[in-house]
């Protein structure tokens, strides 16, 4: 119970200043089929539209997907989010993809994040939270003509790290990319 109340509490730090829950609407379905990689016009791109075989293939328990953690109400009204840990026997992460119709100067601007940095080989930006509370975290942020999305991985508290936060998600960034919209 103590792990999940931590986890929770890792992704709602992360969403904190998105905006408030709503209710009614729908938490998506598990997806099987292939994913549509561009954001729709009139909102921000679902992240738990990325198919189950590349979650899979990424190293990322399916079968924990969740738009939250805690409830079936939205993290907020403003961003689209999807939430997997990495698989059995050894958890000891979580990642949530964050999308919305905002910009990459918006997520630098709000003061939640810092220290953004180019990766190599890939179009997205390393960042890492301006507030630090000894815990294990690192983000890859993308742009595309419609928004943002980030990918923000979150250790379980009172759980040893079995590697790098950002070697990981940097890692599962490069494995998913090709599921999620391009930066064109």
């Amino acid at each position: 119970m103590r792990l999940l109340i931590g986890s929770a509490a890792g992704v709602m730090l992360v969403a904190t200043g998105c905006g408030g829950a709503t209710e009614g609407i729908p938490v998506a379905a598990p997806s099987t089929t292939s994913v549509m990689p561009t954001a729709p016009a009139n909102g921000a791109w679902d992240p738990c539209t990325i198919p189950d075989a590349a979650i899979e293939g990424a190293g990322l328990a399916v079968e924990t997907k969740s738009s939250n953690l805690v409830g079936d109400l939205p993290i907020s009204e403003d961003w689209m989010t999807c939430i997997w840990t990495n698989p059995l026997p050894t958890p000891w992460y979580h990642l949530g993809i964050f999308s919305s119709t905002e910009s990459l100067d918006y997520l630098r601007g709000s003061g939640r994040f810092g220290q953004f940095e180019p990766i190599e080989g890939l179009d997205g930006l390393r960042f890492r939270r301006t507030t630090q509370y000894d815990e294990v975290n690192c983000g890859v942020a993308f742009e595309h003509p419609n928004g943002v999305f980030y990918l923000v991985l979150d250790g379980f508290l009172a759980t040893q790290p079995l590697g790098d936060p950002c070697v990981e998600v940097e890692r599962l960034a490069r494995s998913l990319r090709p599921s999620m919209p391009s930066s064109n």
